[in-house]
């Protein structure tokens, strides 16, 4: 296999031993003791004991492997060169730089030959791509990652990004919280439309589309139902105008929050509509943070090939292959998205005040904190805010003193509605802009909330359903004895597999297997938290741009004034890719890994 003969050279080297018994898939008469080294806090760390017992007490009597825990914390260089465990969990973070230096087995031929119950096939795309990274640089010196690659790590858990809400601030707002599916909302609840948050006309006697809504006045001063769905996203025009709802000064000073929300990270908004802060076309990765280029959504009922790579319908064209295809305007069968710099403009625009301030030079919509950003910002003593951006493990946070006070939302995501989204009295601003009521007239049209489809295939115009993810993985070490490689496999594919990842999902990290994740088993971990928001998160989520490269030293020099200048509106997006798409453009171009599957 890929990887021995440099546990060979490495162990003659650092005077491990030899290692020349090896079997085909990389170890005999090794004595099954198995050391799983691993970073959890004080709770989940018992939780994973709880696991190598349950492994030890059953599948590992049958595997002849005995599994010893030890809550290290961080690894380091040196852990990986001397002294190696047979298994290390580490971050997506941490992953790229050790594996470009070869410290991990290739574990591709022992998935091939003795997967165990752990199948890719069972879970997330985007969390096996996470971690295969080939063992060799290609002829460019460049190293492919992601699908197709070999397999260096295999995906443990992932902590989503989610929403946090407040509900006794959604509640005092008159707002009635359900939680459907969209698949389900038919049957549930035929009043209503797949809205994240919506009003419906409460004039004229209308009736509530759900039980239990009550008559309140929205920003409009209109009398309207409110209903707020915790299992659908909002689109962009919803999560700014509740954010508005909940904003001081757009309420007369009426509201409980100073601003609507809280969000640091811009991922749910870009990648949505197809964009990202990179893109890769086919040579070289340019930084595409505000690339004004349109995306676009396939909506041909069989598809479309873009730049010779088909795409099913419903999937959005990647960076490289809209660029490449030059008729994409004009191709049949896709639907126009916005580009990445309108999604990212979107989300400035959320942190940015309204008014020009102390140095500012731009405004925006002023209905989010840039900062005081933890989760506890919900019910801080300054800056409250009704709904914070964060991931599903800080619930741990909140339980201390909010329990019973909050629950969970999916991220926003690109929705177009038939007839749109929003309304203006007056000037087209911000401050002019009104959410369409269902059940009310515009320009004499009925507002129905429909979500808008293509008119031959029915594909619905929406964009990704994505958010950031912090993933882990199980990797074995290279320079760990040879001779424990097969059993440290066959403890990882437990691990990975429905019944490890059964036990470790009570950590509240949501399992790699998508069925478990979405299981009522799951669910209810959350104990009345809406757990299947980050169930539902999950499966959508990707590694953040930290993760990208071998580290994340690329994305530091232009981060610090994307979050405290240009979201503060200290400087503008012109000013912004002035000073820094350069810098960042070299930095990239010294990155020795191209990602395949991504962009």
């Amino acid at each position: 296999m890929k990887g021995k003969k440099a546990a060979i050279a490495l162990a003659a080297i650092m005077g491990f031993g030899a290692v020349a018994s090896l079997c085909a898939c990389g170890g005999s008469g090794g004595s099954g003791e198995i050391d799983f080294w691993y970073s959890a806090s004080v709770p989940d760390g018992r939780i994973i004991s709880e696991m190598i017992d349950a492994y030890n007490n059953g599948q590992g009597k049958e595997d002849g492997v005995h599994v010893t825990g030890d809550n290290r914390g961080s690894v380091s260089r040196t852990d990986l060169m001397v002294n190696s465990p047979n298994v290390i969990m580490l971050s997506d973070e941490q992953f790229k730089q050790f594996a470009v230096e070869d410290y991990y087995l290739d574990l591709t031929q022992y998935y091939e030959e003795m997967p165990g119950n752990y199948k890719e096939e069972e879970i997330p795309t985007s969390f096996t791509r996470a971690f295969r990274i080939d063992t060799k640089d290609d002829a460019n010196g460049k190293r492919m990652a992601g699908e197709g690659a070999a397999i260096q790590g295999i995906p443990f858990g992932v902590d989503p990004m989610i929403y946090y809400y407040s509900i006794n601030v959604f509640e005092e707002a008159g707002i009635k919280i359900i939680s459907c599916e969209e698949k389900d909302l038919e049957k549930k609840y035929p009043g209503l439309q797949p809205h994240g948050y919506a009003e419906y006309s409460a004039e004229n006697g209308a009736k509530p589309p759900v039980e239990g809504a009550t008559v309140s006045e929205n920003l409009a001063g209109e009398s309207v139902y409110k209903i707020f769905n915790n299992l659908i996203p909002m689109n962009f025009e919803e999560f700014r105008y509740l954010s508005k709802c909940f904003t001081k000064s757009y309420t007369d000073n009426d509201s409980t929050t100073d601003y609507g929300s809280a969000t640091h990270h811009w991922f749910s908004f870009g990648w949505s509509v197809g964009g990202d802060c990179v893109g890769y076309d086919g040579e070289k990765y340019s930084f595409t943070a505000l690339d004004s280029s349109a995306n676009y959504l396939v909506t041909a009922k069989d598809g479309v090939t873009v730049n010779g790579k088909h795409y099913a319908a419903g999937e959005v064209v990647r960076y490289e292959d809209k660029v490449k295809q030059a008729d994409i305007a004009t191709m049949q069968g896709l639907h126009p998205l916005p580009s990445q710099q309108t999604a990212m403009q979107e989300f400035i625009n959320l942190s940015v005040p309204r008014d020009k301030t102390g140095g500012m030079v731009a405004t925006g919509y002023g209905v989010a904190t840039a900062i005081n950003e933890s989760v506890d910002a919900l019910y801080s003593a300054s800056n409250k805010v009704a709904m914070v951006s964060g991931r599903i493990v800080q619930t741990t946070t909140l339980e201390v003193a909010y329990k019973g006070q909050y629950d969970i939302a999916l991220p926003t995501q690109w929705r177009e509605y038939k007839g749109g989204s929003v309304y203006y009295k007056g000037e087209e601003t911000f401050e002019n802009e009104y959410l369409k009521v269902i059940g009310k007239q515009y320009d004499g049209t009925v507002y129905t909330g429909e979500l808008d489809k293509d008119a031959e295939s029915g594909v619905p115009f929406v964009g990704r359903q994505t958010g950031y993810g912090s993933f882990s993985a199980l990797m074995i070490p290279v320079n760990s004895d040879s001779s424990n490689y097969e059993a440290a496999w066959k403890f990882i594919r437990w691990a990975a597999s429905e019944e490890g990842q059964r036990i470790y999902m009570k950590t509240g990290n949501v399992p790699n297997q998508s069925a478990l994740a979405l299981s009522d088993e799951y669910a209810a971990i959350g104990s009345g938290r809406n757990y299947r928001a980050a169930a539902i998160a999950a499966q959508g989520a990707e590694i953040g741009d930290w993760a990208y490269f071998n580290n994340g030293a690329w994305v530091d020099k232009w981060s610090g004034n994307f979050n405290q200048a240009l979201r503060l509106g200290y400087t503008t997006p012109e000013k912004f890719m002035q000073d820094f798409a350069g810098i960042a453009n070299t930095d990239i171009g010294k990155v020795s890994i191209v990602m395949n599957g991504r962009w």
